[in-house]
């Protein structure tokens, strides 16, 4: 890579490449299951009183008991398998994500201080003992009797977790626990089969289902609970809480003594910014970029379907900080430039955007991660264009030459499997160049054109799975003409692209 292109890559790290990417690409340089839509169009969920036991998607309950001096969380799980299925099922699958950080199989520089996992046992399918065999972070739960469509079955289990000190997205830090895939997760299963593809360090390998969750935890005195829900506490718990959310793909939380929080809303949603002191300053504009974003991105793609949103500034460990879960977000409080430190509003929004794309739109982040880090960088940089003046158009003109030399070196491409990725181009080929192919986009067919794309997008596939296929398929239709080419080239790197405008 020539001098100007190096250049180019450093700086593309500072404004684009964000979140737990970012942390790996600087590290590397420098060394369908649901199609059940919510009822009503603007519809905002919630559990009320009970978990709602839901026949097309799993339904949750989750006892947690959080010691702060053992760095545990431990109780029970039981989890209501939904009836809705074509087939019959003989087994099921789990990710004990935890697992990864036992025995460190990845680089030295993202080893935990001191490891962490989830152990499992007492599992019962319908009140009958089941026999289950754990590789890694991947367990099979053999069912006592097959479950045929039409039928359902909950699963319990006792559980304990110990969370590992400098994890990667799970950690405790001082008086803090971030519990990010933190406790059994039920592996999704469609015409692919069973997805329980092994963890790596590159990109985010979680692909979960819209499910109801009803979550109570028990934390020491003192303790605030952050979580996915919309009815967190802002003060300390007392005793147990109780957190109820349905239709959602994953559920956070954070278990703090050491954060503070600004609160407001975006419209009816409520926005919440939690720091901790020696960053005030940056958090008061942090909450404002986070409201402001909140209301772009519901205007341009479509309404927020959940009554809040908690942004976290976590830097407190290598990958806490820029990473999204439904309803909750981390994020860097601010970060360096040539002209000196500046809060970190890109990082803010560009995690508040995966809130429409993954939170809501899902896809499979293991077998095509651009669908959510492309989307959700072009719609940073449309932010970053549109309300604070900031043009990345030359930087995205630099990513797209150096990405077609890596591709022309290594044959790859942006649309693989996260394992097909090193460290130092994931970020490139997954969150840069598809933001720069949306960008050109909007150059040949136009800005109203491209957004009315992503607003059909967003309309047709929220709560569910999209592809690549179904993306392009709502392109073209939208446009009024076939933009495959278009794609091809800039996804595919398929020569002779024909031009969209």
């Amino acid at each position: 890579m020539n001098g100007w292109m190096r250049r180019a890559m450093v700086e593309l790290r500072f404004w684009v490449c964000l979140g737990f990417c970012l942390i790996l690409a600087l590290i590397a340089l420098m060394g369908q299951l649901d199609r059940q839509q919510a009822s009503g169009a603007h519809a905002r969920l919630s559990m009320g009183k009970a978990a709602v036991q839901s026949v097309s998607r799993p339904v949750y309950r989750i006892w947690a008991d959080y010691d702060d001096e053992a760095r545990t969380v431990s109780g029970r799980m039981e989890v209501t398998l939904p009836a809705d299925r074509p087939e019959t099922w003989k087994e099921v699958y789990f990710h004990l994500y935890p697992n990864a950080f036992r025995r460190w199989q990845w680089g030295e520089h993202t080893k935990p201080k001191e490891p962490g996992y989830l152990d499992v046992s007492d599992i019962k399918v319908n009140g009958r003992k089941a026999t289950s065999h754990i590789d890694g972070t991947v367990m099979r739960v053999k069912l006592p009797e097959p479950l045929a469509p039409g039928q359902s079955a909950r699963i319990k289990m006792t559980y304990r977790l110990k969370l590992p000190k400098g994890g990667s997205r799970l950690n405790a830090f001082g008086q803090t626990a971030f519990l990010a895939q933190w406790y059994p997760m039920l592996a999704v299963k469609d015409e692919d089969g069973w997805h329980t593809e092994p963890y790596t360090t590159v990109g985010d390998p979680f692909y979960s289902q819209m499910s109801d969750f009803e979550v109570t935890f028990r934390v020491p005195e003192g303790y605030r609970v952050i979580t996915s829900a919309d009815d967190d506490l802002s003060h300390p718990v007392k005793g147990a809480v109780t957190l109820r959310q349905e239709n959602m793909r994953d559920f956070a939380a954070v278990i703090t003594k050491d954060y503070e929080v600004i609160q407001g809303a975006a419209g009816d949603v409520e926005v919440n910014l939690w720091y901790q002191k020696g960053v005030e300053r940056e958090a008061k504009k942090l909450h404002q970029a986070a409201v402001s974003g909140m209301q772009f991105f519901g205007n341009l793609f479509g309404p927020y379907p959940y009554r809040e949103v908690d942004v976290v500034l976590g830097e407190t460990g290598y990958g806490i900080a820029g990473m999204e879960y439904p309803g909750l977000v981390t994020s860097i409080p601010k970060y360096p430039t040539r002209e000196g430190e500046r809060p970190a509003v890109n990082v803010v929004v560009h995690e508040l955007a995966h809130q429409w794309w993954y939170a809501v739109v899902g896809n499979n982040q293991v077998k095509e991660p651009w669908l959510d880090e492309g989307l959700t960088t072009f719609s940073e940089l449309l932010y970053m264009h549109d309300k604070m003046g900031e043009d990345q158009r030359d930087l995205l003109a630099r990513a797209a030459e150096v990405s077609d030399e890596i591709h022309e070196k290594q044959g790859v491409t942006s649309v693989e499997p996260l394992y097909k990725y090193s460290d130092s181009i994931y970020g490139l080929m997954v969150y840069t160049r598809p933001a720069a192919m949306l960008w050109e986009l909007m150059d040949e067919i136009g800005k109203e054109k491209v957004l009315e794309i992503l607003q059909t997008y967003y309309e047709r596939y929220k709560f569910q799975v999209a592809t690549t296929r179904d993306f392009i398929r709502v392109a073209n239709e939208v446009a009024g003409k076939d933009l495959t080419s278009f794609f091809d080239r800039w996804l595919f790197f398929k020569e002779n692209i024909k031009k969209a405008g």
